[in-house]
C-alpha cells in the first residue's frame, strides 16, 4: 500500500474538506485586497509572487536551492516560460478589477478549467469527452451574457471583462506547462522556481511604465504581504495539499467557490451590488466550467 493511502488513514475526512474550505475563503479574499491596494496593478503582481517565492524559500530552505541548481537549463527554460505565463496571468487579472465587477472578473477567470481541458486536446493531444465541448460552449454563452451584462454598469467593463479572460488562458498556459515539467520536479521547486522568474518578468514592465516600486504607504505593504500569505500561501497550498486526498475534479470544482466568496465579501466589504444579469451570466459560466472539469482527460 502506497505512503499516501497510509496517510489519508490518518486524516479525517472533515479535515480535509475543511482545509478545503479554508482556501476558498482565503482565495475570495484575493480580489478585495487587490481593491484596497493603493498600488498599479503591476506592482501589485510583482510583490504578491516576490514575497510568495520568499515565504517559500524561507520554508524549504537549501533543499529547494540545491535543486534548482541542480537542473538542467532546458527545464529551467521551460519553467522560465511557464513563470512568463504566471506573471501575465495576475497581470492581466489584477488589471481588470480596476474596469469591472469583482463578481464579473472571479467569474470570468474561473473559466481556467475550460482552457486546460481545450489545450490538452489541442495541444497535448489528449482524449477527451464530447462533453468538454459542451461544457465550453455553456461557458462560452455565460461570459457572452457577463459582457453584455456588464456594458450597462457605467464601467469600462468590456476591457475588464477581457483582461479576466486573458488571464484565465495565461493561467490555462501555466497549468499545462506545470503538467510536463511537475513530471521531473518536486512541486515545491517548480512553484518556487516559476513565482521567483514571474516576480522578474514584472519588473521590465514596472520601469518601462515608470511605475514606483517603494513609495508606498505602510498600509499597502501590509496588503501587499497579505496577498502573498492569505490567497497564495494558505489558499493555493491548501489546494496542493487537498490533491494528495482528493481527485483533481473534486478539488477544481470545489475552486468555483472563489467567484462565490469573492461575490459576498465584495458586497459586504466594498459594497459592491451584483446585477441579474451578471448573476445569471456568472451561475451559467460557473456550470460550464463543472462540465468542463468533469469531461478533462485523466491523467495515467
Amino acid at each position: 500500500m502506497s505512503d499516501a493511502a497510509n496517510v489519508s488513514k490518518t486524516i479525517p475526512r472533515s479535515a480535509v474538506f475543511a482545509v478545503l474550505a479554508a482556501g476558498v475563503l482565503a482565495v475570495s479574499f484575493s480580489a478585495i485586497f487587490v481593491r484596497w491596494c493603493e498600488a498599479p496593478a503591476l506592482v501589485i503582481a510583482f510583490y504578491r509572487l516576490f514575497f510568495a517565492s520568499l515565504f517559500l524559500i524561507l520554508l524549504t530552505g537549501r533543499q529547494t536551492l540545491a535543486e534548482v541548481r541542480a537542473l538542467p537549463r532546458q527545464t529551467i527554460a521551460w519553467s522560465a516560460l511557464s513563470g512568463c505565463a504566471l506573471a501575465c496571468h495576475f497581470a492581466t487579472w489584477i488589471s481588470s478589477l480596476s474596469y469591472t465587477s469583482v463578481a464579473s472578473s472571479t467569474v470570468l477567470v474561473a473559466t481556467v478549467p475550460v482552457f486546460v481541458a481545450l489545450g490538452s486536446v489541442l495541444i497535448l493531444r489528449e482524449r477527451v469527452r464530447p462533453l468538454l465541448y459542451w461544457g465550453l460552449l455553456i461557458a462560452l454563452a455565460g461570459t457572452i451574457v457577463i459582457t453584455r451584462s456588464d456594458t450597462h454598469n457605467g464601467q469600462n467593463s468590456p476591457l475588464g471583462d477581457g483582461l479576466a479572460l486573458a488571464g484565465a488562458i495565461f493561467a490555462a498556459v501555466y497549468f499545462l506547462l506545470g503538467r510536463k515539467l511537475r513530471r521531473s520536479m518536486n512541486t515545491a521547486t517548480y512553484v518556487t522556481l516559476c513565482y521567483a522568474m514571474a516576480a522578474l518578468v514584472l519588473l521590465p514592465g514596472i520601469f518601462l511604465l515608470q511605475q514606483p516600486l517603494f513609495l508606498y504607504s505602510w498600509q499597502t505593504f501590509g496588503l501587499f504581504l497579505l496577498i502573498a500569505l492569505i490567497p497564495q500561501m494558505i489558499g493555493h497550498t491548501g489546494f496542493n495539499w487537498a490533491l494528495q486526498y482528493l481527485s483533481a475534479p473534486a478539488v477544481s470544482i470545489a475552486v468555483l467557490g472563489e467567484p462565490i466568496g469573492a461575490s459576498v465579501l465584495a458586497f459586504f466589504l466594498l459594497e459592491e451590488g451584483i446585477s441579474s444579469g451578471a448573476l445569471a451570466g456568472g451561475m451559467i459560466t460557473l456550470a460550464g466550467v463543472a462540465l468542463a472539469i468533469y469531461a478533462e482527460p485523466r491523467q495515467k
